[in-house]
């Protein structure tokens, strides 16, 4: 695909260019030694390298006589660009399998995957939608069996999001990721320590929030306390929050926690996925 299609063209002021639209990089699907796609310098850019004094090297400055200072080479702007969108892909901490991966990347052709279909039609209205004035963006309460693409579905939100607004966005799975995280800061022989407000007020703040596997935790009087509080100061913030879970959002209601089935009943849709194993699907 081109990056020219998520990245607004102004965001460079390159040329318009076949391969990067624009852009000056490119995704190769395919990279050596590597699971996961990466980025890349366009050759429409890095032609000019050759003849540039800076090489495609750092800083990617040039001296300039007239002026008698550096400015940026012709690559610069590209390979900020580049560096920019690699570190918030990493901050984001996206799962390698689903770095890099956008709703071009997911295959809606199947016979049998009209609630995928649904479901992709609503992840293209957030992205696309997400910063029209007057607008506070629904999330996503995604459920499903195993298999069915839910995970994939979510961060490729969060790739479409950050490549279009370059927004902070978070992926956690709920116990490894979050109440495992926080239950490290209890002992003194932990890196993370007494960092327990420190790191609710991440997952609190974050623009974006991806809460993956969204049930499997153990049904404690604590657990259940950290995630309404998650919940609820989200809620309050108005901050966008999507969950997969292979249970429906009811089940909160049933077995008692009514108060973190409220606060999502009210700021998510609940989309069930019905459609054979994504995975398997991929492998035939």
């Amino acid at each position: 695909m081109k990056l020219g299609e998520i990245i607004p063209h102004e965001k460079t002021g390159m040329p318009n260019c076949e391969e990067c639209g624009g852009t000056g990089i490119v995704l190769d699907e395919i990279v050596e030694n590597s699971r996961t796609p990466g980025l890349s310098i366009c050759l429409c850019v890095r032609e000019h390298c050759f003849i540039c004094p800076s090489s495609g090297k750092p800083p990617y400055l040039v001296y300039d006589a007239e002026v008698n200072r550096m400015l940026p080479c012709y690559c610069n702007q590209s390979r900020k660009l580049k560096a920019e969108l690699e570190r918030m892909i990493l901050k984001a901490n996206i799962p390698p399998k689903y770095q890099y991966k956008f709703l071009s990347s997911v295959d809606i052709s199947g016979k049998d995957s009209l609630t995928l279909l649904a479901a992709h039609d609503w992840a293209r209205d957030l992205a696309e939608n997400y910063t029209r004035t007057g607008r506070i963006p629904q999330g996503m309460y995604l459920t499903g069996a195993p298999g069915t693409g839910k995970t994939l579905l979510a961060c490729v939100i969060l790739n479409e999001l950050i490549f279009r607004y370059r927004i902070n966005c978070r992926y956690a799975k709920i116990t490894k990721d979050f109440l495992n995280a926080l239950r490290d800061t209890y002992q003194k022989d932990s890196d993370s320590y007494g960092q327990e407000k420190n790191i609710e007020k991440e997952f609190n703040e974050v623009e974006v929030l991806v809460i993956d596997d969204f049930g499997v935790q153990k049904d404690t009087e604590w657990a259940n306390a950290k995630l309404y509080d998650l919940i609820d100061a989200r809620y309050e913030r108005q901050k966008l929050t999507l969950l997969t879970s292979n249970q429906p959002l009811i089940d909160w209601k049933e077995k008692g926690v009514g108060r973190v089935y409220s606060r999502l009943y009210e700021m998510t849709k609940e989309i069930k996925l019905e459609c054979p194993d994504y995975r398997l699907n991929h492998l035939k």
